[in-house]
Formats: structure tokens, C-alpha cells, sequence
């Protein structure tokens, strides 16, 4: 079983409490990433559309990756958004 679809502005709650930025906005799409100077610096920005009232499951599932948060200690995080 996936992780179910959260808020687009919880979501982004839990992304800055990991220590994630802001650093631009593509389209409607808004980039996150650590800081530049951070050594946990991600080769690929974590992509949230904000236009949308949710985070699809498929986008969350990719974005955890890439972060390295597996989908049980997310769920467990998340909780407290």
C-alpha cells in the first residue's frame, strides 16, 4: 500500500522542517533543495506543484527518494504537520 496524498502546504511544512528551501519557482512548479553550502545538498531539486490541492502519491513516492526518507519514517514525520 502507497502513502496516501497529502497537502501541497503540509507537505512543504515537512520539507522545511528537514531543513529544505526555497529556490525558485518553473512554471508552477516551486524548487526546494538545502542550502549550497550544506553537504546534504541534492543533485535533483524536490519539484512540488502548488497549483494543485495535493501531492499526488507517484510525486511523493519520487521526492522521498531522492531525499532518502523511507515511506515509514515519512508517514511517521508527518504526523505532526
Amino acid at each position: 500500500m502507497g502513502i496516501k496524498q497529502i497537502p501541497v502546504n503540509k507537505f512543504i511544512k515537512w520539507l522545511e522542517s528537514k531543513g529544505l528551501r526555497y529556490i525558485r519557482t518553473t512554471a508552477s512548479h516551486d524548487h526546494y533543495n538545502y542550502p549550497e553550502n550544506d553537504p546534504r545538498r541534492l543533485t535533483r531539486n524536490i519539484v512540488v506543484r502548488t497549483k494543485d490541492k495535493d501531492i499526488p502519491q507517484f510525486h511523493l513516492h519520487t521526492n522521498l527518494q531522492t531525499i532518502g526518507i523511507t515511506k515509514s519514517q515519512f508517514e511517521q514525520e508527518i504526523k505532526a504537520f
